[in-house]
């Protein structure tokens, strides 16, 4: 059973009065490309990656961060601003599975699969190499990824100048 935090229940049977706020504020940090600081702070919970791990090693825990219920839906709102953006400008890869509508690691292992079968049934040579990329967003150069998000995909203004000051 999944416990709900007393924000979100409060939230949650108050949404009626409460939205037209919320939505006065987060049109605001759109507007400004800000976001108010009691909206990054959040409780950090170590959890251990793997039971037989040392205990003693801070390498061997995943940070999880519960940050507050507002600042959850205001990520959750660019984030679904963000993809229509791309998806209605044709931007996303054919074969992105990550935060797209109807596609998940099953339809990616789907595809996968399904590719083989068929290199296989064509009597060609099937290889699948992995390449395990979970750490890789940790090194990227954020001016980099901020000249890219421009030129690559036209993202401009607020959107990127706001996020500069965060």
């Amino acid at each position: 059973m999944f416990l709900r935090s007393t924000a979100d229940l409060l939230l949650k049977a108050n949404a009626d009065i409460l939205w037209p706020f919320l939505c006065q504020l987060f049109n605001s940090c759109l507007a400004h490309g800000t976001v108010p600081s009691s909206f990054k702070s959040g409780y950090v919970t170590p959890l251990l990656k793997k039971a037989d791990l040392d205990a003693a090693d801070v390498k061997s825990y995943w940070p999880i961060t519960n940050l507050p219920v507002v600042s959850k839906l205001l990520k959750r709102l660019v984030a679904q601003q963000l993809t229509t953006y791309l998806t209605d400008n044709g931007l996303l890869p054919d074969l992105q599975s990550a935060y797209r509508t109807h596609h998940s690691t099953e339809t990616a292992v789907l595809k996968v699969v399904g590719d083989i079968l068929l290199a296989l049934d064509s009597g060609n040579l099937a290889l699948l190499s992995l390449l395990d990329l979970s750490a890789a967003f940790d090194t990227v150069n954020h001016y980099t990824l901020l000249r890219r998000l421009q030129t690559s995909y036209g993202l401009d203004g607020v959107s990127l100048n706001g996020s500069r000051h965060t």
